[in-house]
């Protein structure tokens, strides 16, 4: 089995400038991504597991078990919803829940549905709906649960699935104060400049960095998932890493990108 690793913004104005057809850079490295994905391979996506800013729980990591899901109205402003009603997959999930346990994580089932942070970039990657989502919880309980669980991907069971995609956040800084002022912290574009030459400017990422990103420093980037989504693919072991597109206004760096498909 393979799993494909996709690191996507999830901004809802994404949907505003398709509809509007715009020529924005990020539009075009979804098209472009979209292409790679089935290019590479004829065999279709099995399903997507989606780690998601949107769902942040205490004490445990939940997975959404549901048979079908329903997009949430999570976001507002923007003049529009996109409904995102795919499937789900049960009998997924609790495969992740079993081999998330073996690793120490306490994970149980939880009901969430389809966020923006999911159904916004699907919208652009998968956008016929039909490809069963299990949404996944980030836990509260400290960095080490994300790694534990991108371990725990490793050591999924396939049980006749061949192709999965795995969904993270590209925003690595929203900082609501900088956007409102239009001043940019120089402490912004230097840490996401790092994170990028760590991350994606080597085959084999360098992820050393990572215990110097402190509060202080997640404070001031202030990114939706506080860069969990970072250690689940170091716990996955994540290689190849390759930048499709970059979006930087004072206060707002989102990234989309992937990594080879990672055999388990």
């Amino acid at each position: 089995m393979e799993i494909w690793p996709v690191m996507a913004p999830h901004s809802p104005d994404l949907l505003s400038s398709w509809k509007a057809g715009s020529d924005r850079e990020m539009l075009g490295g979804f098209v472009k991504l979209r292409q790679e994905l089935f290019s590479r391979s004829s065999e279709p996506f099995s399903a997507v597991i989606a780690y998601t800013p949107g769902w942040q729980t205490r004490h445990v990591t939940l997975v959404d078990a549901a048979p079908e899901h329903c997009s949430s109205r999570d976001f507002a402003g923007f003049g529009h919803h996109y409904q995102y009603d795919p499937p789900g997959d049960p009998v997924l999930a609790r495969r992740m829940m079993a081999s998330a346990r073996t690793r120490g994580i306490s994970v149980a089932e939880g009901i969430h549905g389809v966020d923006h942070a999911i159904s916004v970039p699907l919208f652009f990657l998968l956008p016929e709906g039909v490809t069963p989502v299990v949404p996944v919880s980030q836990s509260l309980s400290g960095v080490r649960q994300a790694s534990l669980l991108g371990e725990s991907l490793r050591k999924l069971e396939s049980n006749g699935l061949k192709r999965l995609l795995l969904l993270v956040s590209g925003v690595w800084s929203q900082n609501p104060l900088e956007m409102a002022k239009g001043q940019e912290d120089p402490l912004i574009p230097r840490w996401t400049e790092r994170i990028m030459k760590s991350v994606l400017e080597r085959e084999i990422p360098d992820w050393s960095f990572l215990p110097e990103v402190g509060r202080e420093i997640l404070d001031r980037l202030d990114p939706p998932g506080r860069l969990r989504e970072l250690h689940l693919l170091k716990g996955l072991d994540v290689r190849g890493g390759r930048l499709w597109a970059k979006e930087r206004i004072p206060g707002l760096v989102q990234i989309l990108a992937s990594f080879e498909p990672v055999i388990v």
